[in-house]
């Protein structure tokens, strides 16, 4: 007994899509087996020590407007120039603003340093460097987050302090000190993390 013509065709055209659709999850599973390892990073007496400075600086960043508030005037400044003097001005309830930002890095931050798995590195990231680079990664977030925290706080302090008449702005060293530490630190660790060992 002879098959059709177009039985024969539509046979074929069934084994090419299954074919077809093989192919991918072989690729997916393969790249699967490239991630990157994950690793539970320990911290080291240093990276407690950044931490607890975090910590110190979000107390203070909380606790400043929370005992401020009442004695605040009604207009306080809300923005500082390049040179350290207010030069915008707004209700007093602005100062909640900072305080709000920085909990909310804060814990973001943190929570984020938990994957390290997932940063960008300037090197590929195998067994056998990961831990390294996931401790400098790890240990850069830290850093920023605690110097971020404690910039937040001088700046509340210093926008109260000048709406009571007692400073006049952040100083002219503020914005230059703050881009040499947060491009200073974040140069230093991407500096340590092309070094390959």
């Amino acid at each position: 007994m002879s098959r059709k013509p177009g039985a024969s065709k539509a046979k074929d055209l069934a084994n090419v899509k299954t074919v077809v659709y093989q192919e991918p999850l072989a690729v997916m599973s393969k790249t699967e087996n490239m991630g990157r390892p994950r690793i539970r990073i320990k911290k080291t007496q240093v990276d407690y020590a950044i931490e607890i400075v975090g910590i110190l600086g979000l107390i203070f960043l909380i606790s400043l407007p929370l005992y401020y508030f009442d004695k605040l005037p009604e207009t306080i400044p809300r923005h500082f120039g390049a040179n350290g003097e207010p030069d915008g001005f707004s209700g007093k309830g602005i100062i909640w603003t900072l305080p709000i930002i920085g909990i909310v890095m804060y814990i973001g931050l943190f929570w984020l340093n938990k994957y390290p798995h997932i940063f960008n590195y300037p090197q590929q990231v195998t067994r056998e460097n990961a831990e390294r680079l996931y401790a400098i990664g790890t240990r850069m977030i830290r850093t920023l987050n605690a110097i971020i925290t404690c910039v937040f706080a001088y700046i509340t302090y210093s926008t109260i302090q000048t709406a009571l008449e007692n400073q006049n702005g952040l100083g002219t060293w503020f914005l230059p000190v703050f881009m040499i530490l947060i491009f200073g630190i974040t140069g230093y660790f991407f500096y340590k993390s092309m070094i390959k060992k």
